[in-house]
């Protein structure tokens, strides 16, 4: 069918094994990307104040966001919860109302009380904690600030 001359079929067999030998051995090892330093943190009871210090914008310090009373380090999913992620605007306060919700506006952060949401809202509510619950550690609770 097809008359290849012997050395075009020698040429291209010599020009793929060098190229996968090149390819195979003489690849340059990824970059080292170094650890990001894990945020210190105390384990502890926080005023809303003081959680409003822990929204990844200081990258050695820990991202906190509050749930049903509930703090937790959400630090390990810092592209989704720092600054840029899309959840970065829960990141230092109570979420409890914005998550029942599924809302992103600012007037429902810091609003723990769950008195007059529905009851598909707390159902949702609830299924967010159990998340957090799964996923994340839990650093302690929302305590009143030392102004109540």
């Amino acid at each position: 069918m097809f008359d290849i001359p012997e050395e075009v079929t020698w040429a291209i067999l010599v020009a793929i094994i060098i190229y996968l030998i090149k390819t195979i051995w003489f690849t340059p090892p990824p970059p080292v990307v170094a650890p990001r330093p894990k945020p210190v943190y105390e384990k502890r009871d926080y005023t809303l104040e003081e959680l409003a210090g822990y929204t990844g914008i200081d990258e050695t310090n820990a991202i906190f966001i509050a749930i049903k009373g509930r703090i937790f380090d959400v630090s390990p999913k810092r592209s989704t919860y720092g600054p840029g992620g899309d959840y970065h605007v829960f990141a230092g306060h109570d979420a409890t109302r914005c998550l029942a919700k599924a809302s992103f506006e600012k007037s429902d952060l810091n609003q723990p009380d769950t008195s007059s949401l529905t009851p598909d809202e707390l159902d949702a509510l609830n299924n967010w904690a159990s998340f957090f619950e799964e996923r994340y550690i839990l650093v302690g609770k929302v305590k009143p600030s030392s102004s109540e």
